[in-house]
């Protein structure tokens, strides 16, 4: 399923402001309202092309990729069971991560390639993921992987000549972004 103008993703996520300071406390629970973009994303075209398809698999199931992304997210979802606020933000924040791995499966078959858990050289492991146990690690761990994340595309943008490939790299990274500056507002109010 590829997420573009025929098939956006959502605008926005149920959301409640969260409180200004100190545990979630409201009797119902609120959930902490996480920034989304809702500019589409780009579709990738071109022929076959082994070097931006190996380049891709890092980005869909490398030790820093999506899959990643997502396991880690959804561990801290079950892990914060007693705050639902930030349990429910990374389950939204999980479910772009899954478009984007999506879309990086359907680039990787349009450019010739197979969207396997592996790198290209190894498969992807859950020892791949921050088991951090405490909410302060899991944002740190949570910031450091979206840095990361940045990074990583900004890289492969670089090392690609496919433009629509560079356009949907960039596009992803505008999610990243959000991501990154939600966690470290998040942080700065510990």
């Amino acid at each position: 399923m590829y997420y573009n103008q025929q098939n956006p993703m959502p605008t926005q996520f149920p959301q409640f402001m969260p409180p200004t300071s100190g545990p979630a406390s409201h009797p119902t629970g609120y959930q902490m309202a996480v920034p989304i973009d809702s500019a589409p994303y780009p579709e990738v075209t071109g022929e076959h092309d082994p070097e931006t398809v190996a380049m891709l698999k890092e980005d869909y199931a490398g030790a820093d990729s999506e899959l990643t992304a997502i396991t880690q997210y959804v561990f801290q979802s079950g892990r914060t069971a007693d705050n639902d606020a930030f349990a429910n933000a990374c389950l939204q924040i999980g479910i772009i991560e899954m478009m984007h791995l999506d879309m990086l499966a359907d680039a990787i078959e349009t450019l010739g390639g197979t969207p396997t858990f592996d790198d290209g050289r190894t498969f992807w492991t859950a020892e791949n993921v921050n088991y951090a146990s405490d909410l302060r690690g899991m944002i740190m761990a949570n910031i450091a992987a979206e840095q990361g994340a940045i990074i990583n595309y900004e890289k492969h943008i670089a090392m690609t000549s496919n433009e629509s490939v560079k356009a949907l790299l960039h596009r992803i990274i505008q999610d990243e972004k959000l991501h990154l500056q939600f966690f470290q507002d998040m942080l700065a109010t510990m």
